[in-house]
C-alpha cells in the first residue's frame, strides 16, 4: 500500500485525458507494481521492447523489475499509467548529477497514438522540477522517431547529436511559454474529443429501460426516438425482448458494439455494475441520470466519489448523476437525451446547467423564446464533466456562436478562466453565478475558500472576457441578443419611440448605466414624412450611433404588429444592435422572429423586453463585451534582466533550510533580508536601499552614507497595521532631527520593533501604492493593486489579475481602483511615471507567473514620483506548493 512508502510524492497522483478523449491514472511506481510491470512488458511488440532496450528482451528478470519498481522518488522516479488496474505506460528518470536526469518511457502498442508518451513526459517533467532538476537527456536510437518527436513536438528545445549510433537528446525543462502553448493546445484538442463522446454518438445503450411507459428508461427510449436519432438505440433490460419496439440486450456488453454514450436510469445502489459492464464492453462515456448521490446527503456523496473512481479506473467520462441530459440538435446526430418538458428549437447557442430546476427553468426560457439551441448539457451533481471542458468542445463547434452557462460551482476556477480567455476571442461566454457573494467556492463535495473578496472574483471573470449576468432571466435576455443581433461597435445609443416620457425615460437609463445617448427622436403613430421605418433608416446610416433601442407603447385596442414588422425590416439591413421595448401586456421578455427563420430565432430577429431598465442593462453588458473584443491584449515584454535560472536557486535554498518535514508541507516560510532582495533583483525590481539601525550613532552613520534626507522606520510587520505613520518618521534632514526622532520613535514601539529600526534615503515625491501578489487556492496566481494607506484598504479600493499580465493588462490594472485618478493629477497634482509603474506590475506577474512557491508577495509602499517607482518595502513569503495541475501538466480536476 501507498501509505507504508516512506517519502511517496501523492501529488504526483492524477487522471489526464489522452488524445482519443480516454482517461489514464498515472501515480509513481511502487514495489507492489512488480506483477503489473511483467504483464506490461509481455504485452510489448518486439519492436517497442528494442526501442527501449535497445536489443531483444522478451523478459524482465527478478532483479529488472526490483530495481525498476523500487525507487526513491527524489534521485530515481517512475510514473505508471494505467487503465483498469493495467499498466499502459511507464516513465522514468535517474539522476545523472545536481540538475540533469536521463529519462526514458515506453507506451503500451495499443496505447500509443493516443498522446500518452507526452502526458508522460509532462508529470516526470513536473516532478524532476520539485526535484532541482533542470534538464532531462535520453538516448534514443535513429529509427525511433516517434519518440525523438514527442520531446520536440512538446515545445523543448531539444539539441541533438549521433554518436555511436544512437541519438543523444538534451532539453531543458523549464516550462516555458511554447512549452505551456503546446500543452494547453493538447489538452483542447483532447477534452473536446472527450466531450464528442457525449454529444455526436453513433449508438446509445439506455440502461434501465422497461416495458413500463411511465420509467425513466423508457421516457429516455422514447425521446430518442421521437427526436429521431441518427444512431443506432439499445434499449438495455435484463430480460425483456424489446422495449418500446426496439430489439432489447439484457446486459451493455451483450449489445452489439461499439457503444459510444451510455445512459443510465437505474436504482443508484445498481449503477456500479453498469459500470462495470460498460466498461468491458469498451464504453468511454456514461450520462449517469439515477439520483441519490451527493444530493441525498454524506452517505450518498461517498457513493459519488467512489462512483468517480470506479469511472476514471476504467478510462472513462462521467456526466452527472443526477443529469437531466444532454441535447444536440445538429441534423447529424438529433440527440434528444434530456427529460425535458420543454425543448428549444434547433439554434446557435449552446446551454450547460447543472441541477435540473435550473436547467429546466432555462430551458423553458429559451423555447418559450424561439431561442435555438445548438448543444445542451446538464452536469447534475458535476461529479466529473465540468462546465470548462464543454467550452474545449464549445470553442472549435460551428454549430454554436453562443455560450451560456448556469455555474452553481466550479470544479477549478482556473482553469476555467484561463479556457475562457481564449475562447471569448472567438465567442462570447454568459454566466450566471450562485453565490456571488460568498468567498466560500462549492466544489462539488468539498467547498473550498478564496482569499480574493467578491468583488474582486468579478473583475477576474470580466477580465477574461466573460458576460456575467445577475439573475438566468437575464442570461436569456444577453444570449438572445448575442444570438440575433452584431456587436455594437461602441457605446452611443440612439433612443426612437413614440412618448416623449417613454424616450426621456430610456436616455436617462442609457447615461445612468454608462452607455452614450447619440440621438433622441420622437416618432408620431400618424406622421408619413417622419414614421418609424424612415426614423431607423436615417438614424442606421447616419454613422452616429452604434445601437438603436426603439420603445412603444401601443395605443388602447391597437396591436404592434405593424412596429413589429417596421423593425424586423430595419434589423435586416442594419449594421447595428436594434433592440425593442414592447409594452405588452404579458411584460415578458422575448424575440420577434426573423422573416423566414420558422420557429427558431437567427440572425435578424429582434430581441425585445417588458422594461427599458431590462433591455439598457442587456445593451450595457453586451457593449461592455464588445469593447472587451476591441481591445487588444498586448504583450509581454521579454526584459533582458530577468534571471528565472538564480531565482528558482534562490528559492530552492531558502526552502531548503526551512524546517519542513516534506515537499508537501504547506507551512509558508518568510523572505528576508537578502533573499527577498536578491530574488526580487531576478526579476529586475529594485528594493529601495535601507540600512540596520540599532542604535542611534548607527542610524546617523546609515544616514551620512545614503545621504540626507532619510526616513526612519521600523520594518516590524506589525506596524502595517497601526496606520501608515505609527512606525516611520520622514524628511529627517539632519543628525539633531534624526536623533530627536530616534528617541521618539522608539518610546512608541517595544523590543522586537525597535530592533527592526532602519534608515532609508527619502524618495522623491509621489503618489503611494502597493502592488501585491497572491498564490490563491482557487485562482492560483494573482495580481493586484491598489493606492497605498488605510483609507484605500478599508473600502477594498482595488483591481485584481490572473497572470500573464500583458502591457495592457498591466494599464487596465492600474486603472482599475476608484481612486487611481490621482495619478493622472486629479485635483491639480502632476501626473505620476504610469509607464514605470506599468512595468512594475508587469514583472510582479511574471514573476508570480513563473515562480509557484512564491505564496505572497507585498510590495508596500511604492512611491510613484514624476520620473520612476520607488519600492520601498517588500515581504514575501515561500510555500512548496501543490503543482500548478493545468498550467504545467495535464490532469482533471480531483474531485
Amino acid at each position: 500500500m501507498t501509505e507504508e512508502i516512506e517519502g511517496y510524492p501523492y501529488q504526483w497522483e492524477a487522471d489526464a485525458v489522452l488524445s482519443d478523449g480516454s482517461v489514464v491514472h498515472l501515480r509513481p511506481i511502487t514495489p507492489a507494481d512488480a506483477d503489473r510491470l511483467r504483464e506490461f512488458h509481455s504485452r510489448l511488440s518486439p519492436e517497442t521492447v528494442y526501442y527501449r532496450f535497445f536489443a531483444p528482451y522478451p523478459e524482465l528478470t527478478d532483479k529488472d523489475v526490483t530495481r525498476f519498481t523500487t525507487v526513491d522518488y527524489v534521485d530515481r522516479v517512475a510514473l505508471v499509467a494505467t487503465v483498469a488496474g493495467e499498466i499502459v505506460g511507464v516513465g522514468r528518470y535517474d539522476r545523472i548529477n545536481d540538475t540533469d536526469a536521463e529519462i526514458a518511457f515506453t507506451v503500451r502498442d495499443d496505447y500509443q497514438g493516443r498522446g500518452l508518451g507526452s502526458v508522460l513526459l509532462e508529470h516526470l517533467a513536473v516532478a524532476a522540477r520539485e526535484r532541482g532538476l533542470r534538464r532531462f537527456v535520453a538516448d534514443v536510437l535513429p529509427q525511433n522517431r516517434r519518440m525523438t518527436a514527442t520531446f520536440s513536438h512538446a515545445g523543448y528545445r531539444v539539441a541533438q547529436e549521433l554518436e555511436d549510433g544512437v541519438v543523444k537528446l538534451a532539453f531543458e525543462i523549464e516550462p516555458t511559454e511554447p512549452v505551456r502553448s503546446v500543452m494547453q493546445a493538447r489538452e483542447q484538442r483532447a477534452e473536446a474529443r472527450s466531450m464528442e463522446r457525449f454529444l455526436q454518438p453513433r449508438s446509445v445503450a439506455v440502461v434501465g429501460a422497461s416495458r413500463r411507459t411511465e420509467s425513466l428508461g423508457n421516457i429516455v427510449v422514447r425521446l430518442l426516438r421521437e427526436g429521431d436519432f441518427t444512431g443506432r438505440i439499445l434499449p438495455i433490460h435484463p430480460e425483456a425482448d424489446t422495449v418500446a419496439g426496439l430489439t432489447a440486450y439484457p446486459t451493455v456488453s451483450a449489445a452489439p458494439g461499439p457503444v459510444d454514450l451510455v445512459l443510465v436510469a437505474v436504482p443508484v445502489d445498481a449503477v456500479p455494475d453498469v459500470v462495470d459492464d460498460s466498461a468491458q464492453a469498451g464504453v468511454h462515456a456514461l450520462l449517469v441520470i439515477s439520483a441519490g448521490f451527493s444530493d441525498a446527503g454524506p452517505s450518498g456523496a461517498e457513493k459519488e466519489r467512489d462512483l468517480v473512481a470506479s469511472i476514471r479506473e476504467h478510462g472513462m467520462r462521467l456526466i452527472g448523476p443526477s443529469s437531466l441530459g444532454v441535447i444536440n440538435t445538429d441534423p447529424r446526430y438529433r440527440l434528444q437525451a434530456a427529460v425535458a418538458k420543454s425543448v428549444p428549437p434547433r439554434g446557435r447557442v449552446a446551454l450547460f446547467g447543472q441541477s435540473a430546476p435550473m436547467c429546466l427553468a432555462a430551458l423553458d426560457r429559451m423555447a418559450l423564446r424561439h431561442l435555438g439551441v445548438s448543444t445542451f448539457v446538464s452536469a447534475g451533481n458535476r461529479a466529473d464533466v465540468a462546465g470548462h471542458e464543454l467550452l474545449q468542445y464549445w470553442r472549435e463547434d460551428a454549430q454554436t456562436t453562443v455560450i451560456l452557462q448556469y455555474l452553481e460551482s466550479m470544479a477549478n476556477p482556473s482553469k476555467f478562466i484561463r479556457i475562457a480567455r481564449s475562447v471569448t476571442r472567438h465567442k462570447p461566454i454568459v454566466v450566471v453565478r450562485s453565490g456571488r457573494t460568498s468567498r466560500s467556492f462549492p466544489l462539488g463535495a468539498r467547498p473550498r475558500r478564496t482569499t480574493i473578496p467578491p468583488g474582486g472574483v468579478d473583475q477576474l471573470i470580466r477580465n477574461a472576457g466573460i458576460i456575467e449576468t445577475a439573475s438566468l432571466g437575464q442570461l436569456i435576455d444577453v444570449g438572445s441578443m448575442l444570438a440575433c443581433q452584431p456587436l455594437p461597435p461602441g457605446r452611443r445609443v440612439a433612443v426612437i419611440g413614440d412618448s416623449y416620457e417613454l424616450v426621456a425615460l430610456a436616455a436617462d437609463t442609457c447615461v445612468t448605466a454608462g452607455l452614450e445617448v447619440s440621438s433622441q427622436e420622437v416618432v408620431h403613430p400618424r406622421s408619413v414624412d417622419r414614421g418609424l421605418a424612415a426614423v431607423l433608416a436615417e438614424t442606421a446610416a447616419s454613422g452616429e450611433s452604434d445601437a438603436l433601442i426603439v420603445v412603444h407603447v401601443p395605443l388602447a385596442g391597437s396591436d404592434d404588429r405593424e412596429v413589429r414588422e417596421t423593425l424586423l425590416a430595419a434589423a435586416e439591413d442594419a449594421t447595428v444592435p436594434l433592440l425593442a421595448v414592447l409594452h405588452a401586456p404579458d411584460g415578458n421578455n422575448s424575440l420577434i422572429p426573423a422573416l423566414g427563420s420558422g420557429t427558431s430565432a437567427q440572425h435578424g430577429s429582434v430581441p425585445y423586453f417588458g422594461t427599458v431598465e431590462e433591455a439598457v442593462t442587456c445593451l450595457r453588458l453586451v457593449v461592455d463585451y464588445s469593447a472587451w473584443c476591441r481591445r487588444p491584449p498586448g504583450d509581454i515584454p521579454e526584459f533582458p534582466d530577468v534571471d528565472g535560472e538564480s531565482a528558482r536557486t534562490i528559492v530552492a535554498d531558502v526552502l531548503g533550510r526551512a524546517p519542513l518535514n516534506d515537499p508537501g508541507d504547506r507551512v509558508t516560510v518568510p523572505l528576508v533580508g537578502s533573499s527577498l532582495c536578491d530574488l526580487l533583483a531576478c526579476y529586475g525590481i529594485a528594493l529601495w536601499p535601507e540600512i540596520a539601525a540599532p542604535t542611534e550613532d548607527e542610524a546617523v552613520a546609515a544616514a551620512d552614507e545614503l545621504g540626507w534626507p532619510v526616513a526612519l522606520k521600523t520594518t516590524d510587520p506589525r506596524m502595517s497595521r497601526r496606520g501608515e505613520f505609527s512606525g516611520v518618521r520622514l524628511n529627517l534632514e539632519n543628525e539633531a532631527a534624526l536623533r530627536s526622532a530616534y528617541l521618539s520613535l522608539s518610546a512608541t514601539l517595544d523590543a522586537d520593533a525597535r530592533s527592526q529600526l532602519v534608515v532609508q534615503h527619502m524618495a522623491p515625491p509621489g503618489v503611494q501604492v502597493t502592488v501585491r501578489s497572491q498564490e490563491d487556492p482557487l485562482f492560483g496566481p494573482v495580481v493586484s493593486f491598489g493606492l497605498g494607506g488605510s483609507i484605500a484598504e478599508l473600502l477594498g479600493d482595488r483591481a485584481y489579475q490572473v497572470p500573464p499580465v500583458s502591457d495592457a493588462d498591466a494599464g487596465r490594472l492600474i486603472r482599475g481602483p476608484a481612486a487611481s485618478g490621482i495619478l493622472f493629477g486629479y485635483g491639480g497634482r502632476r501626473a505620476a511615471d504610469v509607464t514605470a509603474l506599468e512595468e512594475l506590475v508587469v514583472r510582479v506577474g511574471r514573476l508570480s507567473d513563473e515562480v509557484p512557491q512564491l505564496a505572497q508577495l507585498d510590495l508596500n509602499p511604492v512611491i510613484v514620483g514624476e520620473r520612476g517607482v520607488a519600492v520601498l518595502s517588500a515581504s514575501g513569503w515561500l510555500r512548496h506548493p501543490d503543482a500548478r495541475g493545468d498550467l504545467e501538466a495535464r490532469r482533471l480536476t480531483a474531485m
